[in-house]
């Protein structure tokens, strides 16, 4: 399927709906858990979610749309959210993230057209790429947190499920 900014708005509008549901009345053991020593918590990924909400999405959609490929984008610190957010109570940290994406919608929706998605920029690992990449890429980012942090949750019974195990690949994903 092609990137469709209609299609893709319901995605990201459901994202933090999504965490809210999974996450907000979950105790402390089910949300600061990971599944390796230097894998990132549920609140860690929501942390990331959050900082990249801030820094990334709309600040390279108008790094694009107004200087091209002359412009590299700033890269991104991916572990930014962790110092940023310490501290914050998850259903803060929630309530911000959804906050964030509402206006960044809003603002997604008054600085593109159709038209625009062609446009390229310069990302500083890929080299040349296009809008409707980027913006394609915040969806599926999206949806690659949410598996992210149901595989950790999942993994925290991996053994006591016994021999239901054979029956959820889940946790044997990587």
């Amino acid at each position: 399927m092609d990137y469709s900014l209609e299609l893709a708005k319901p995605v990201l509008r459901q994202t933090p709906l999504v965490l809210k549901a999974m996450l907000a009345n979950l105790p402390e053991e089910w949300v600061h858990v990971s599944e390796a020593p230097d894998a990132w918590t549920p609140y860690q990924v929501v942390g990331h979610i959050a900082s990249v909400e801030e820094n990334d999405w709309i600040d390279r959609t108008r790094t694009i749309l107004e200087h091209g490929p002359s412009r590299i984008f700033q890269p991104i610190d991916r572990e930014a959210g962790f110092e940023r957010f310490k501290g914050v109570s998850l259903p803060d940290l929630l309530d911000r993230f959804a906050e964030m994406r509402i206006s960044n919608l809003l603002l997604l929706d008054s600085l593109i057209d159709a038209e625009d998605l062609d446009k390229r920029g310069m990302h500083p690992d890929f080299g040349e790429v296009r809008l409707g990449q980027l913006l394609s890429a915040w969806v599926v980012h999206d949806q690659n947190h949410v598996d992210q942090i149901v595989k950790t949750m999942a993994k925290q019974y991996a053994t006591a499920v016994g021999p239901w195990r054979a029956y959820l690949p889940i946790l044997d994903a990587p």
